[in-house]
């Protein structure tokens, strides 16, 4: 999308394209067809797929039928959960730098506490942004500048940056690739101590660690979204894993000497940003559990503790994992589908759902991982309290 359709697309003949594009039920084919007869095709068919990106946005952002996105950007951007959690931290009526702002998904939650100059050098991400701050009501919070945002005065209260972490359309999760570039990175937090940097949790551990700040891995609805880098007064522990939306953070004390024992009553997967973070014995040590396998993400326990770092399953059986014997022993248990969860085995959890589900009885939970080196099943249920 370019600077000229964007702007038709603001103004009130837009909208009203827009409005014709959201009506339509054909295919996009049916459709952009139909537009091309009354607007010129690449305004038609940003249209139909500025809708389009607004239905998958809703998952995200609570007003996505009115905002403005590309694809990419929308992948990018952080939704609205994630930019709360990170702006409770800023200081409430500060001057915060928001550099590389995109369309704004960051800068809404910054704005919803903080006054905001939101800078990017990309003015078609710029005029989204600034749209899309309008609909939430935050323009007053805000100042846009078009910018390359090495170039801009270094100067305010904190600052946040989301650094572009694609090179010839490819994501990366090298720092040496991101950009600005980390020169920029130490630059900034040296003019500005109390900062964040959104880096991807798929990053390596001794690359995040060498930037020197508190690194934060954080979760929304189990998948592990991005890893901050906090820096300054924002820095006050070495690391932590925090799990939305209820905002619940394990934070990493020390070592802890965690036992391997076979399965108990109780099984817990822990949550994403929990594994990413190493922080697993961190959990088992919290709620009296045990490890499965030393290199194995399962923990167990015989008691059950309500945790928001882990998914709790009753252990219904625990065996060798023998096709056939399993398959018998579910066909025993009155188990006819199986959801299969895996971790440290070579399986195809679809192909062994069909290998082992029948067409009547319950579902179940069939985990299967290593214990003491071999494959093991174990037959679960949803853990309640």
């Amino acid at each position: 999308m370019d600077l000229e359709t964007i702007n038709f697309l603001l103004s009130q003949n837009g909208e009203d394209l827009l409005a014709i594009a959201k009506s339509m039920t054909g295919s996009f084919l049916t459709n952009v067809t139909t537009l091309r007869k009354h607007y010129p095709a690449p305004i038609a068919n940003a249209a139909l797929e500025l809708i389009e990106l607004r239905k998958r946005a809703a998952k995200k952002f609570s007003r996505a039928g009115e905002m403005f996105f590309t694809r990419e950007a929308l992948e990018q951007s952080s939704g609205e959960g994630v930019s709360h959690y990170r702006a409770d931290r800023f200081v409430q009526d500060s001057h915060i730098l928001d550099l590389a702002c995109g369309i704004g998904g960051d800068t809404i939650g910054l704005a919803s506490k903080c006054y905001v100059t939101a800078v990017d050098v990309d003015p078609v991400r710029l005029a989204m942004a600034e749209r899309n701050l309008a609909v939430y009501g935050l323009s007053n919070r805000v100042k846009f500048v078009c910018a390359d945002v090495t170039t801009v005065p270094l100067h305010a209260d904190a600052a946040f940056i989301d650094p572009s972490r694609r090179v010839n359309g490819r994501r990366t999760i090298k720092l040496s690739e991101i950009s600005p570039s980390v020169d920029f990175i130490h630059r900034l937090t040296d003019a500005v101590p109390d900062c964040a940097v959104k880096l991807s949790p798929a990053m390596d551990d001794s690359e995040l660690g060498a930037l020197g700040g508190e690194i934060e891995f954080l979760s929304e609805s189990g998948e592990c979204k991005e890893a901050l880098v906090w820096f300054g007064r924002f820095s006050t522990v070495p690391k932590r894993a925090t799990v939305l939306p209820v905002k619940a953070s394990l934070i990493q004390p020390g070592e802890h000497d965690i036992s391997v024992r076979p399965p108990g009553e109780y099984m817990y997967e822990p949550d994403p940003c929990v594994i990413r973070a190493h922080m697993v014995e961190e959990l088992a040590s919290r709620i009296g559990a045990w490890n499965l396998d030393a290199q194995i993400a399962y923990i167990s326990s015989d008691t059950l503790t309500e945790t928001p770092f882990a998914q709790a399953y009753k252990i219904i059986e625990a065996m060798p994992f023998k096709p056939k014997a399993v398959k018998q022993r579910l066909r025993a248990l009155g188990i006819g589908h199986v959801i299969v969860k895996k971790r440290g085995v070579p399986f195809e959890p679809r192909e062994i759902e069909k290998q082992l589900s029948a067409s009547t009885g319950v579902e179940a939970i069939l985990v299967l991982t290593r214990i003491a080196g071999k494959p093991w099943a174990l037959i679960c249920d949803i853990a309640k309290s």
